[in-house]
């Protein structure tokens, strides 16, 4: 059996707007040198044209080749949710794992290279490692900052899921008839979406309702704070969340 590498990375952790997307992919590690070849690299370092030109390449030499990839969205809604009982943070950490989990096999033998969470590289692989040793017992997971730069199948997964993301935002500017810019709380087109999209007696659903620019946005132009979203429906808030997300760049 030959050994495999599969890159693991996230687009969308920041975003006030729109899905977090968390994608893999899982290449013979003697492939790496074609997947370098077609540019394979950090996505946040291409123009949106050419991350579309290499995700083209990537799919298309999978077919040909023995590559599995691995697409995961996370909407607004289902971070809300999630949030209640979970940090962002652990919500990421499960769907890497299964995103790992989706492009190999109990037999699999290799490296997974994650794109960092939080501070410590050696601690989060460590957690990584943990929650698949059983199920993957023949794969060994190393991370680094900027792990997307540094290795071409983490900056595949990493242009796999910017794509996807990208693509969602672009539908949601079709669905509400106005440009909500990239969904970053930087982006003044965004900040300017927020506002119209809180107009009404609900946030608008590709809103995170749990992100404090979308919470001082809604009380803004309402008299109680933003709804919270349960997997059992919508609750009024009585009095404003002492605590809300950080609200990351990435």
């Amino acid at each position: 059996m030959s050994s495999v590498i599969i890159g693991v990375d996230e687009a969308g952790r920041g975003p006030a707007i729109g899905p977090l997307v968390v994608s893999s992919i899982c290449i013979p590690a003697e492939d790496l040198p074609h997947l370098e070849s077609i540019g394979a690299k950090d996505s946040k370092a291409m123009s949106s044209k050419k991350r579309r030109a290499v995700e083209s390449s990537i799919l298309r030499e999978s077919k040909k080749r023995d590559w599995r990839v691995c697409r995961i969205p996370i909407s607004a809604k289902s971070i809300d949710e999630e949030r209640a009982s979970k940090s962002l943070n652990s919500i990421e950490i499960e769907r890497f794992v299964q995103a790992i989990l989706e492009v190999s096999d109990h037999e699999s033998t290799g490296w997974v290279h994650v794109d960092l969470l939080g501070s410590d590289p050696s601690n989060f692989s460590k957690m990584v490692r943990k929650r698949i040793s059983e199920l993957r017992p023949g794969l060994q997971v190393k991370s680094e900052i900027g792990m997307d730069g540094l290795c071409a199948s983490t900056g595949a997964a990493s242009i796999l899921a910017k794509v996807m993301r990208d693509s969602r935002i672009l539908e949601i500017s079709e669905e509400v008839g106005f440009d909500v810019g990239s969904g970053y709380p930087s982006d003044s087109k965004t900040i300017d979406a927020i506002r119209i999209l809180t107009s009404g007696g609900m946030p608008n659903t590709n809103l995170r309702w749990t992100w404090s620019t979308v919470s001082r946005i809604w009380s803004e132009r309402h008299e109680g704070p933003v709804p919270i979203r349960t997997s059992k429906g919508t609750l009024i808030q009585q009095s404003l969340n002492s605590s809300l997300p950080e609200e990351g760049v990435r």
